[in-house]
C-alpha cells in the first residue's frame, strides 16, 4: 500500500509528469526546438531537431519568433554538424519584419556522391542564430511552427512540410521551444 501511495505521489509531481509527457510526444514524427536562456547583448544559437520514423526526402520548416515586447533579431541558419548537412540542396530565408525564419532541405540524386535521404532517427537538423541587442526588453519568446505555419511569399509556397522519398507527405508534429532573455 505504501509503495502504491509513493508511486501515485511521484506521478503527480509536475516535473515527473512533464518528463513522461515530453518522452511520449517525441516518439513519432516530430520537429522541435530547444529552449534557451540568454543575456542581453549576445548572439546565440537555438538548435532545431527532427525525430523521424519515416525516411525523408525533403522538409521545410518556417519558425515564428514573434513577441510584442521582446525584439530579437534572427541573423542566420547553419547546418554544419547536423543530420541533414549533406543534403544536395539546403537553404534558408529570414523575414525580419514578420519575424519568420525558414529553412529547407531537398534530397536529390548526385552522380558524384551517394547521399541517402534522411533515414529514421533523431537529432539536430539546423541551428538558428539570433542576436539579443543590449537594449532589448527581458522576456520570453515562443518559437512557433507547425502545419499552419508559412514563410510569406507572393508566388512560392514556403510551408511546414515533410516529404518521403516516394513523394508523399509525412505527418509531423511540432513542439515549440522558447528563448528567454534575462
Amino acid at each position: 500500500m505504501k509503495k502504491t501511495l509513493i508511486l501515485i505521489l511521484l506521478m503527480s509531481l509536475p516535473g515527473f509528469a512533464l518528463a513522461q509527457e515530453e518522452q511520449k510526444e517525441i516518439k513519432g514524427n516530430t520537429c522541435y526546438t530547444e529552449s534557451v536562456e540568454v543575456e542581453k547583448g549576445t548572439s546565440f544559437p537555438v538548435k532545431v531537431f527532427v525525430n523521424n520514423v519515416d525516411s525523408l526526402a525533403a522538409f521545410s520548416v518556417p519558425i515564428y519568433y514573434r513577441s510584442e515586447t521582446v525584439d530579437l533579431q534572427c541573423d542566420s541558419v547553419t547546418f554544419h554538424g547536423s543530420r541533414a548537412e549533406y543534403f544536395s540542396l539546403s537553404f534558408f530565408k529570414i523575414e525580419p519584419v514578420g519575424k519568420v525564419v525558414f529553412f529547407a532541405f531537398l534530397w536529390v540524386t548526385d552522380p558524384d556522391r551517394e547521399v541517402p535521404p534522411l533515414e529514421p532517427g533523431e537529432g539536430m537538423v539546423a541551428e538558428l542564430w539570433f542576436t539579443a541587442p543590449k537594449d532589448i526588453k527581458a522576456g520570453k519568446v515562443e518559437l512557433d511552427s507547425g502545419p499552419n505555419a508559412f514563410f510569406p511569399h507572393e508566388y512560392v509556397n514556403y510551408t511546414y512540410e515533410f516529404t518521403t522519398p516516394l513523394a508523399t507527405g509525412a505527418d509531423f508534429e511540432y513542439m515549440p521551444g522558447y528563448i528567454t532573455v534575462k
